[in-house]
């Protein structure tokens, strides 16, 4: 079998909204912060009565792996034709005879497959749940990331993967590998075309409802203009990741991934156009 690898990237999401723009919008909703249970029942927080005490940017991972399989094989197979009576003792097929036996002739043939599947996985980067907006989210604008130091200067927190790359590799091999029920077969291969890290932003403001010494966090997607709840600002990461470290997929690290000691597989760099290809 031969596995062929996209060149491996990592980009980060554009904000769509302006800095100014994301804080307003989160003013505009701030007593939403404090929705849901029984005082909001009984008590409604008025806009004047919350104010801003922090803000946080975040940019959290998320995996794009795509990939493709052929399966060309050949398999024997006896075709049963009816006849078309009882009174048929045989048939003559491009000068063979074949007897019939109940009403039908038996033909031995050889068939030609070939097999094409397709799958993509959108991951989340820390917990490995699908991401469903993801397919959407990747059309917007982006920039590649080569430095993931510099990346870290362009929020307050970089949450980094806890899956790494070899995870979700993982995840498509386990659906696209196929057993062949074949006498020989004449291709059998599996080319990831993408093999991408993204990084989303979230802007998170927490507010202080004063007269009931409460707070609440209120978080934007500045790529989306999705506004969500939250209970608190997440804590300052220190640990840092390595480029190496979250593409952990090679010849021997795809090969224990494949099940099957005997299946030989060959690992090999994909140059893909992606002039023409819309992601």
């Amino acid at each position: 079998m031969d596995i062929k690898l996209a060149d491996q990237h990592i980009f980060r999401l554009d904000d769509r909204l302006t800095p100014e723009e994301i804080r307003q919008r989160a003013m505009d909703r701030r007593t939403g912060a404090f929705g849901g249970g029984l005082d909001s029942i009984f008590s409604r927080p008025k806009a004047d009565d919350i104010e801003l005490i922090d803000s946080q940017r975040r940019l959290e991972p998320f995996w794009h792996v795509q990939c493709s399989a052929i399966y060309v094989y050949d398999r024997s197979h006896d075709y049963v034709v009816p006849a078309t009576g009882q009174q048929v003792q045989s048939v003559t097929v491009q000068g063979e005879d074949y007897p019939t036996s109940a009403g039908a002739f038996t033909i031995p043939t050889v068939e030609h497959n070939r097999e094409e599947y397709r799958q993509a996985l959108y991951l989340d980067g820390v917990s490995g749940a699908a991401v469903a907006e993801a397919p959407n989210l990747i059309g917007n604008p982006k920039h590649e990331v080569t430095d993931l130091e510099a990346l870290a200067a362009e929020a307050d927190i970089v949450r980094p993967p806890e899956q790494r790359a070899s995870f979700v590799v993982r995840q498509l091999l386990t659906g696209m590998l196929k057993p062949l029920q074949a006498d020989v077969v004449h291709e059998e291969s599996i080319t990831f075309e993408y093999v991408d890290l993204y990084f989303r932003p979230w802007w998170a403001f927490e507010f202080h409802w004063k007269l009931k010494d409460k707070k609440g966090v209120i978080e934007l997607d500045p790529v989306t203009g999705e506004l969500r709840n939250s209970q608190a600002l997440m804590a300052r990461l220190s640990r840092t990741v390595t480029r190496d470290s979250l593409f952990d997929i090679g010849a021997d690290t795809v090969g224990l991934l494949v099940p099957g000691g005997s299946i030989a597989v060959k690992v090999a760099k994909l140059a893909i156009d992606h002039q023409n290809q819309s992601r």
